[in-house]
């Protein structure tokens, strides 16, 4: 009897004494965009207005003043510049990177064509910054609960197969400057949908500029930057209309490149998409997207052997 409650009193000193496991990180710190001279009164407010659309989607995000470190909660940092052009021309570019290696994940581009276009600017970028911030989060979270984990020994005859590694895919979504609120739904909601689409067909997407793809030029870049394959999504019109249930169509262009060559290149034009009563406009604008993408998923898997 002695010997079992002395047992009991070492398993419960063991457990008090433990060494916590780690908190995983989940915030994302945001640092001021660096900007010209003449431009520094817009660093704080653009990355304000990233802010408010990270903190209204669910990420904890931590401001970063200048002279401050980034917090050891944080587990992305985002930071970035705005720049002069030629003219009234304004560049914002943003960084997503690793907090703890300083991996570059995804860089964000927009341009404003002259100064009184700023505000419009900062709203594309945000919308540009969400998706890709959200997706990286969740996967770097999931990645360090695992690694959390306690190891076990598997026995080598029963060990289960790794999970194939995702193969990368370069994407671009666009829509013409000024374009109708409708179309630049659509498109944040493209930028939403494509990574989980794309994870399913296991690849991982690198977002770059129209420019940086190159459009016809695509598969020189899809081999420079050692890719399986890029996809170019141009939104052109979204036509909504609202009765008892709102119904929507959508004409997206879509070009698909591999190493060698553009192996699609067409409009592709949506059914009409039936919404339910009430429904919010950017609920009805993710759910063209997954048509849209659900329209491009069969042209893939014919042309590309490792979309699967």
């Amino acid at each position: 009897m002695r010997l079992v409650a002395i047992a009991i009193v070492v398993c419960t000193w063991t457990a008090a004494f433990a060494e916590p496991a780690p908190p995983v990180q989940r915030a994302v710190a945001l640092l001021p965009l660096d900007a010209d001279a003449k431009l520094e009164l817009y660093g704080q407010p653009v990355a304000n207005e990233i802010s408010h659309a990270l903190v209204q989607a669910g990420v904890e995000v931590v401001l970063v003043g200048p002279k401050m470190a980034v917090p050891e909660t944080a587990r992305l940092v985002v930071d970035g510049t705005i720049k002069a052009g030629k003219g009234e021309v304004v560049t914002m570019s943003v960084r997503v990177r690793d907090s703890r290696d300083g991996t570059v994940y995804d860089t964000l581009v927009v341009t404003a064509e002259k100064m009184t276009a700023i505000d419009h600017a900062q709203q594309e970028l945000s919308a540009k910054v969400l998706p890709a911030v959200k997706g990286r989060l969740a996967t770097l979270i999931e990645q360090d609960k695992a690694a959390l984990l306690p190891k076990t020994v598997e026995d080598p005859k029963r060990a289960v197969k790794p999970a194939p590694k995702l193969a990368a895919m370069l994407t671009s979504i666009y829509a013409s400057p000024g374009a109708a609120a409708g179309v630049v739904a659509l498109r944040t909601a493209l930028d939403h949908e494509i990574a989980p689409w794309a994870t399913h067909r296991h690849h991982e997407i690198r977002t770059l500029e129209p420019a940086q793809l190159g459009g016809k030029a695509a598969p020189k870049t899809v081999a420079a930057q050692q890719a399986e394959l890029s996809i170019e999504l141009d939104v052109l019109d979204l036509d909504v209309v609202i009765d008892k249930v709102p119904l929507a169509t959508a004409r997206v262009h879509v070009r698909i490149a591999d190493t060698r060559s553009v192996v699609f290149d067409r409009v592709i034009v949506t059914d009409t998409i039936v919404g339910e009563k009430d429904m919010d406009k950017t609920k009805l604008a993710e759910r063209v997207a997954r048509e849209v993408l659900a329209i491009a998923d069969p042209q893939l898997k014919r042309r590309i052997s490792t979309w699967w």
